[in-house]
């Protein structure tokens, strides 16, 4: 280890859109000590990616280590490549971001001698094959730790892989409080006008890629059950994947259609936010700790999720907003009917969302929980 600071690479197997992992790590780093640390990142499948521009101009070297199948010899090829970095890079910690950086890359970083592993778990693990249910359990010994995005998360992974529970720790999502702050009536009113939203209209939104697992079909149906009793709703949809154009396309034959904005990608999800009376999130499976989510509640938005993952752990029932069952189009409905008939209520709600993001989920004490468990593995490690 160099004399001043501990040198961390972080490898992650796909960096080619702004989704939470992604915006996770880019926080991380740049909330990480300069003194103390050193960060690198290597990426499996690079896009471009303004995230990754962000970290270029902060001084961190990023890597692009093309990977494909882990079983070729272009992958072993690799692997040698990568090897040689950790060596040349002195690395004291390795910290792996989804399913190829746990298995191939964390056998190689074991082989190339970096003395403390971690894997970082962001989800609860149903889309992994059976394969890699297999690989993580036999592979499990590689890692000095297991940071989990959520006790939900937590709870299906240990289960699922067998981990260690003395190697597994809890470290929520921070955000970025002062970016995303409740705003002024002034600034409020100026985003609800530019999407057209009359000073009168219900917003409701949502922040998610159009992905099956965060299960839009769900929000929408829902939503054009309560469009027949709320003749101001408008509804706020932040996100672009592979299923926006089929709903899009659905839904413009409906009533819905015409009330319903289609951001696709953003850079920035602010201005959206701002225009929410309520926002939901229904993963049916699958989910990890929203960012999405709680960026809203630090916007003073009260939420509507699913119970899956760690949504009712940012969320507290009646509190900040509601917790439904998941696949439950009628729930969401009454929920959201319950909100909009109770502007009193969604008053406290947002309140109590935006302290509770500013007393548990900043950023700041997120990257600090991270620094006080890399360096108790490094003195574990004998690297302190």
């Amino acid at each position: 280890m160099a004399p001043d600071r501990i040198e961390i690479l972080f490898l992650i197997d796909y960096f080619h859109r702004t989704g939470g992992t992604e915006k996770h790590l880019v926080q991380l780093i740049a909330g990480l000590p300069a003194e103390r640390f050193r960060a690198r990142v290597v990426v499996f499948d690079m896009g471009d990616n303004p995230l990754l521009e962000q970290l270029r101009a902060r001084g961190v070297e990023v890597l692009h280590l093309p990977v494909g199948r882990e079983y070729v010899p272009h992958a072993w090829l690799q692997a040698v490549r990568l090897a040689r970095l950790l060596r040349r890079a002195r690395s004291d910690i390795v910290q792996c971001y989804h399913q190829k950086s746990d298995t191939y890359g964390a056998l190689v970083a074991r082989a190339a001698g970096v003395p403390v592993l971690i894997s970082s778990k962001r989800d609860t693990g149903e889309l992994r094959k059976p394969l890699h249910v297999f690989l993580n359990r036999r592979l499990r010994g590689l890692f000095n730790a297991f940071i989990m995005a959520a006790d939900g998360v937590r709870a299906a992974v240990v289960a699922r892989d067998h981990l260690p529970g003395e190697r597994v720790v809890t470290i929520y999502n921070g955000v970025d409080t002062a970016h995303f702050r409740p705003p002024s009536a002034t600034e409020r009113a100026a985003a609800r006008a530019a999407l057209g939203c009359a000073p009168g209209d219900f917003v409701v939104g949502m922040v998610a890629g159009f992905r099956p697992e965060k299960s839009h079909e769900v929000f929408f149906a829902a939503l054009e059950r309560v469009a027949l009793q709320v003749p101001a709703l408008r509804v706020v949809a932040v996100g672009g994947g592979e299923l926006l154009e089929p709903l899009r396309a659905r839904l413009a034959a409906t009533p819905l259609g015409a009330r319903t904005l289609f951001t696709g990608a953003v850079a920035e999800t602010r201005p959206y936010v701002w225009t929410f009376d309520v926002g939901c999130l229904t993963p049916a499976a699958n989910e990890g700790f929203s960012n999405a989510v709680i960026e809203q509640m630090a916007c003073g938005v009260p939420m509507i999720v699913t119970d899956v993952g760690g949504n009712a752990e940012a969320v507290r029932q009646g509190i900040d907003g509601t917790v439904i069952p998941a696949a439950d189009p009628d729930a969401l409905a009454a929920a959201l009917l319950q909100a909009w008939r109770d502007p009193a209520a969604r008053a406290a709600q947002a309140s109590a969302a935006s302290a509770r993001v500013s007393e548990r989920f900043s950023l700041e004490r997120m990257c600090a929980e991270h620094v006080r468990l890399y360096l108790s593995l490094c003195r574990a490690a004998g690297r302190a």
